[in-house]
């Protein structure tokens, strides 16, 4: 399974951060008896799939303006990314693009990311923009297994 960023960053965020050590006699030893269980939801899994079903059907390094559209549409129609993740996504990359025209999405989107970066653009779109970096290549991680 695969956690982008702001999911990373959320769990982390809930995690409690005590370690898990005793104390005897002041020195520090491990709690041997102890173990971290993690369950995914039936939602959990059934959003790893959708990737997965995305994914297959889309290589964000050779995609078209119209398949762009179409895969937005299904990470929104099945809630994968927000509005705004979605927003950016869709965002043309020229003015006059033949929407048939396959260009390299994930590196095209991570040049715009170096490139406000280089340029001090706004804290919040070079946020937004990383997510969208993660979620091309989250995508293109899963395309590349199939």
């Amino acid at each position: 399974m695969h956690i982008n960023n702001s999911q990373a960053n959320y769990i982390d965020h809930r995690q409690n951060r005590t370690p898990n050590i005793s104390n005897n006699l002041g020195v520090p030893t491990p709690n041997k008896s102890e173990r971290d269980t993690v369950s995914i939801s039936d939602a959990g899994l059934n959003a790893t799939a959708s990737w997965q079903n995305i994914a297959n059907n889309y290589d964000v390094t050779n995609i078209s303006q119209n398949e762009m559209a179409n895969m937005v549409s299904s990470l929104l129609d099945e809630q994968l990314v927000s509005s705004t993740d979605g927003l950016y996504l869709m965002a043309p990359r020229s003015m006059n693009v033949d929407p048939e025209m396959k260009f390299d999405l994930l590196a095209t989107t991570e040049k715009a990311l170096s490139f406000a970066k280089e340029n001090g653009g706004p804290v919040d779109g070079i946020r937004s923009q990383e997510r969208v970096v993660d979620i091309l290549k989250n995508l293109q991680e899963l395309f590349s297994k199939t």
